[in-house]
This record gives C-alpha cells, sequence and structure tokens, in this order.
C-alpha cells in the first residue's frame, strides 16, 4: 500500500492536520465523503487519543465513507496535537473501509505495521531527512 504524502504540512493543530490530510484522500478517491470521514475521526479521538509518543500520531477511524484501505502520511515543524503532548512531527492517516459480512479485516495489519515503523527511530530520521515523496514511500515498502 503507497501512502498519500504532504511534506510540509501547513497544520499547526491536530483539527486541521487531519483536515489537510483528509483532502488529500478525498482529492485521490480514497474517500468519498471528506466531512464525514473527519467526523468519524473526530469521533474516535475522543475516546482516546491517536498521539504514539515519538512525536508521532496516528489518527485513524473505521468509516463507511472509506472507498479503500490506504494511508496518507504528513510531516510537520511541530503541531500540537493534545494539549499534553509533545508536539507531533509525524502523522499518519488511516483509512479503514468498514467491512461486511465475512470479509477480513486490514485495519490490525495495518495499525500493526504502521506502528512498528514509527516506532523505529531509524525510519523516523529517514522521514525527518527526506527530500521527495519517493524517500517516504520506500520507507514503507
Amino acid at each position: 500500500m503507497i501512502p498519500e504524502i504532504i511534506l510540509d504540512l501547513k497544520a499547526k493543530n491536530k483539527v486541521d492536520a487531519i483536515d489537510e490530510l483528509a483532502q488529500l484522500l478525498f482529492d485521490t478517491a480514497k474517500i468519498n465523503d471528506k466531512d464525514s470521514y473527519i467526523s468519524d475521526l473526530l469521533n474516535r479521538e475522543k475516546l482516546l487519543s491517536t498521539y504514539c509518543g515519538s512525536n508521532i500520531a496516528i489518527p485513524h477511524s473505521v468509516s463507511e465513507v472509506v472507498n479503500e484501505a490506504s494511508f496518507a502520511f504528513g510531516r510537520s515543524q511541530g503541531l500540537i496535537w493534545d494539549e499534553d503532548d509533545d508536539m507531533v512531527n509525524f502523522v499518519i492517516m488511516l483509512a479503514i473501509p468498514k467491512l461486511k459480512e465475512g470479509e477480513d479485516t486490514v485495519h490490525i495489519e495495518m495499525m500493526s505495521a504502521i506502528a512498528e515503523l514509527a516506532l523505529d527511530d531509524d525510519i523516523r530520521k529517514l522521514w525527518g531527512d527526506a527530500t521527495t515523496k519517493q524517500d517516504i514511500i520506500n520507507t514503507f515498502n
């Protein structure tokens, strides 16, 4: 799975970062309703913050408006996720389709693989040093 990427997020807070990345997923037809998707993500955030430590947030939600399992990667110079968290430099937003009965879930596999990468110091250094989107894509292959 190849991420959609923004190397220079303009957002300075969680809501704006989610909006910026959701627009990218909408523009690439990964989701079909940006506002509903954002609402689903923010409702999920109310349950438990998706800040993971190590300057990373992984917002995610299962949503009926997701056309295909996908994710977006955003790099920031530092944005506020939640009041008591460290600054966030990397946002990895997962778009997870609502499954029909009998379909296999990709949610747990996506979360596990991305979290494993995100918590690797060497990978985060590569993300921080990347000068092209391809540099980022290469870390997810």
